[in-house]
């Protein structure tokens, strides 16, 4: 369960939080000069946020906040280029601060805990990074019981709630055994967590405070991932005041979001506006991402930026993706199976499997299957959210796969995909159900899915009978991929119709 929250973690890294209040010598301050290097933080603008902090602090050596600020450079430094000898370097630099805080904070200000919390909440993201599982709970758990020691100091501290929410809203997934998250007393769930993050957002509004990406980040997270409602996240993001086009931080966000939510067109369009030059931290994550999406578009360019992603960037996920979708290209836009099985072999020499699509590149490797041509076009028609293109093309070629035992099930379940988004349920269902009868015993995770599918649809109809019946049919089934991910889901289902 543990890799399944990458994905998610990808976006609670966006944004972590800062705010303002001034008090006695040692003191924290998010004075304009600080919120002025924040910002250039945001748009990854490192060099000159660092070369501006060290300034501050000499000018200002008692300002604590800027030891909150310094470890936001760090922090987005070692998450986007994953080099782990820079992040062992500079994960010195976490105790050496919060020791600093400890010992000068003024123990009565509502920041003295929250900044501690903040940058232990940073170094747990970026720890996930490097597969350190126990060192990342451990300040996830160091960072929740700061904020909850706070919460009850501070009661009407709002800032608290932006990072606090987010653990809330996501604690079901958190891969801690239930008696010790009782005895740690870590709890939550999703109502708690939205309600206190639309809280924040609607003061964040109210007061226009530098709060409100955070706000909207943490928002876009919790619906998206939590609630599953992906049109809602896109739409939150498109009627904010985010600019795409200032920030690759906020691009990132924008695309991600975007892509998931079937607009792959506006996902293209976005990640062509993303800022660049010397002054800016290099992210080729979103090369990748271009690649990605045009590749879901079937176009013929898709293979430029992912070469470009597979040769610049340093880190170790998602690389193994890299390569078997590069194997991909080869196959839906050159019928390429030698060019595939030379890119698919590179999936065995790179990366890591701390993620799921990573992990499920190298099964492709190690199963040593090509996929099906028309099949794997419709699939990445269909992810990049052109459901009719994706469901004209497998009607017209449904000759070849009715009658063929090794591809109907995919054939059904991919119906029951495109259908599901076209709206078309009675037949979104039927497809489903066809694909759960003929594939419960299957290795597959086909069947999981539909079945999950189908407890998202009648979750929607209101047939919560029929929803929980799902939920649990996808819950008894063990698929070799994206188990963990489809049983939290269905969990999560669960749990929203039970209250």
């Amino acid at each position: 369960m543990y890799k399944e929250l990458q994905g998610k973690i990808l976006f609670i890294a966006l944004f972590m939080g800062l705010s303002s209040l001034v008090f006695g010598q040692a003191r924290f301050e998010y004075s304009e000069e600080l919120q002025a290097i924040y910002q250039d933080i945001l748009e990854l603008k490192l060099e000159k946020a660092r070369t501006s902090l060290a300034a501050l602090k000499q000018s200002d050596p008692d300002n604590l906040a800027q030891l909150h600020i310094e470890n936001y450079i760090d922090f987005y430094t070692v998450f986007i280029n994953e080099d782990k000898k820079e992040f062992k370097r500079l994960e010195k630099n976490r105790k050496k601060r919060i020791k600093h805080i400890q010992k000068y904070g003024d123990k009565t200000s509502p920041y003295y805990l929250f900044s501690q919390a903040e940058i232990n909440l940073q170094w747990a993201l970026a720890r996930s990074k490097f597969g350190e599982q126990f060192n990342a709970l451990r300040d996830l758990y160091s960072a929740y019981r700061d904020l909850k020691q706070n919460e009850t100091r501070h009661p009407s501290f709002i800032e608290n709630k932006k990072s606090l929410s987010v653990i809330h809203a996501v604690n079901e997934t958190i891969p801690i055994p239930r008696l010790i998250k009782k005895i740690f007393t870590l709890e939550g769930d999703l109502e708690q967590g939205e309600r206190e993050i639309l809280e924040l957002l609607e003061y964040t509004k109210k007061e226009k405070s530098f709060f409100y990406a955070e706000a909207l980040a943490s928002h876009v997270i919790i619906t998206l991932y939590q609630k599953n409602d992906k049109e809602a996240a896109y739409q939150a993001l498109k009627n904010s005041k985010l600019d795409h086009s200032s920030s690759n931080l906020v691009n990132f966000l924008y695309a991600k979001v975007a892509q998931r939510a079937g607009y792959n067109d506006e996902a293209i369009a976005i990640l062509s506006e993303r800022v660049s030059g010397p002054e800016y931290l290099s992210f080729p994550y979103l090369d990748f991402l271009m690649g990605l999406s045009k590749l879901r578009k079937l176009d013929p360019a898709a293979d430029i930026p992912l070469k470009r992603f597979v040769t610049n960037f340093t880190g170790r996920l998602y690389l193994k993706e890299a390569y078997q979708k590069l194997a991909w290209y080869e196959l839906v836009i050159n019928e390429d199976e030698s060019a595939y099985k030379k890119y698919i072999k590179r999936v065995n020499t790179v990366g890591t499997e701390l993620v799921d699509d990573d992990k499920q590149a190298q099964k492709e490797y190690d199963e040593g299957i090509i996929p099906n041509i028309d099949i794997l076009r419709a699939r990445l028609l269909f992810d990049g959210g052109y459901n009719q293109r994706a469901y004209n093309y497998l009607i017209q070629n449904s000759e070849k796969y009715i009658y063929n035992t090794n591809l109907v099930l995919e054939y059904y379940y991919r119906l029951g995909r495109s259908t599901q988004e076209l709206k078309n349920y009675p037949d979104a269902l039927k497809y489903f159900r066809l694909t759960v009868e003929s594939g419960r015993a299957s290795e597959k995770y086909f069947a999981c899915n539909a079945a999950l599918q189908m407890g998202i649809i009648y979750e929607e109809q209101g047939r919560y009978e029929d929803a929980k019946k799902y939920f649990n049919e996808c819950l008894s089934m063990s698929p070799s991929k994206y188990k963990n991910s489809l049983h939290q889901k269905a969990k999560t289902g669960l749990d929203r119709i039970q209250k």
